[in-house]
């Protein structure tokens, strides 16, 4: 069964989520955090999704509450200025909200809470792990090619140029719109470093993390997992033909997962339920 619904994020922001589970079954519930230009209903991510429900887990997918989308528009960035106010505070509230939603809603015979596991792509790979590090109930948490120095990558403080502007505009490939960042993204990341110190956070926990890259990442280089393999409890996995995305696109049009994200995916399945 897949329900989907709304949740009131960060700044009372209204944002959709889309959650499918097989009724009548208490299963683990993976939550799946998209990354920079994402939404939930990105390219393969449906499937994604189905995978993971047919292979004995619930599935929650969502949006974040300043990712440009609106519920009423999910697969456009209708929104720009939310898009330019977003910073990873306000994505670790939205999970905190939505957490809160759930679990006033009527999913308890069919979750359990008890085996709550994360994934992230890029950018929600730092989020994911950002909660997942300061919430020692959550089981696990995989990545896929993600940022894993984010104070490095956007809480640039030397960006004079953008600190005196205050924005700078990335081009979207696929849409072609110039997305704002306002500079606030800088001072937000400087202010909850401690948070986003992902390395020093992962050296000190002692739970088990897989952290899966593609070898031919244009985004985030293969190098970025440098920071991590020689920690004990995270397991690299590099995937060396894949690229930022695994081999999917938006739109997606097969029915079956892209390889590399099919390979990277039964990684994931795997190492959740040996836990």
């Amino acid at each position: 069964m897949k329900q989907q619904g709304t949740y009131t994020g960060a700044e009372g922001k209204l944002a959709g989520y889309d959650i499918q589970y097989i009724e009548n079954q208490k299963r683990p519930l993976i939550v799946f955090c998209h990354g920079f230009n994402g939404f939930k209903d990105w390219g393969a991510f449906n499937l994604m999704e189905n995978y993971f429900v047919q292979n004995g887990f619930q599935f929650l997918k969502f949006n974040f509450s300043h990712n440009g989308t609106a519920p009423e528009y999910p697969l456009d960035f209708v929104d720009l200025e939310a898009f330019g106010n977003n910073n990873f505070e306000k994505e670790l509230e939205d999970i905190e909200a939505l957490l809160f939603h759930l679990k006033k809603e009527s999913f308890a015979e069919c979750i359990d809470f008890e085996k709550l596991f994360f994934i992230g792509h890029s950018k929600g790979g730092a989020t994911a792990l950002a909660y997942t590090l300061s919430h020692p109930e959550i089981s696990a948490c995989a990545t896929l090619a993600a940022v894993l120095n984010p104070v490095a990558r956007y809480g640039k403080l030397k960006d004079t140029l953008w600190k005196e502007n205050g924005v700078k505009f990335v081009l979207n490939g696929r849409t072609k719109q110039k997305m704002p960042l306002y500079y606030q993204l800088v001072e937000n990341t400087q202010k909850i470093k401690e948070k986003l110190d992902l390395r020093n956070l992962l050296k000190g926990d002692k739970r088990k993390f897989l952290l899966i890259h593609g070898g031919n990442d244009e985004a985030v280089p293969v190098t970025e997992i440098n920071l991590v393999k020689n920690l004990p409890n995270c397991k690299v996995s590099i995937i060396e033909e894949a690229n930022h995305v695994f081999g999917a696109s938006h739109p997606y049009t097969s029915t079956d997962l892209p390889n590399d994200l099919q390979l990277a995916l039964s990684q994931i399945a795997k190492f959740f339920e040996s836990l």
